[in-house]
């Protein structure tokens, strides 16, 4: 059982990297979405914390690989780090409510775009923002787009992943 979850899990990943360079060829909106986050984060949400660092571990070396950046490894440590921060935070507070999880994949989407523009100051690397303004108007335009795949991506991921006992937090007697 634990091996066709993992199966499914790294073809989740594969699937949203493949849609990811398909759509940003032919959509230039696309631009500001980033699918293999939201992967990310959705399995984060699952109240485990390796799953979430390894699964932003693929997902973002994978991406740094698909995009052809010169800067390869920066979105494999940030998606590594959301991931972990994501899957504490669901452990800590009950974050299973859409709305909830629609505003973890905003706040997900915008310290990505800092984090990543951050560390490609510090590696020197080019980066498309020359100040804070524009950093804030990429940061904007990456969470709606990241916002609104994970509305489209969360309810496909709940078909294919579907909630479990030890994923969902019990009522307690008094509730």
């Amino acid at each position: 059982m634990r091996r066709v979850q993992t199966f499914k899990i790294a073809a989740s990943i594969v699937v949203a990297l493949l849609l990811q360079i398909l759509f940003a060829k032919r959509f230039s909106f696309f631009q500001y979405v980033e699918l293999p986050l939201v992967i990310t984060v959705f399995f984060s949400l699952q109240r485990s914390p390796i799953q979430g660092m390894f699964v932003g571990m693929a997902a973002g070396l994978g991406l740094d690989i698909v995009s052809g950046g010169d800067a390869i490894g920066v979105r494999g440590f940030s998606f590594t780090l959301l991931g972990y921060v994501i899957a504490m935070g669901s452990i800590r507070f009950s974050l299973e409510q859409k709305p909830v999880r629609i505003l973890v994949t905003a706040v997900a989407s915008i310290a990505n775009t800092v984090l990543f523009v951050g560390l490609c100051k510090v590696l020197e690397k080019n980066v498309l923002t020359n100040g804070p303004d524009e950093l804030l108007k990429l940061a904007l335009y990456k969470a709606i787009g990241d916002t609104a795949a994970g509305l489209i991506l969360f309810i496909l991921l709940d078909r294919i992943f579907p909630r479990t006992g030890s994923t969902t937090i019990k009522r307690r007697f008094y509730e």
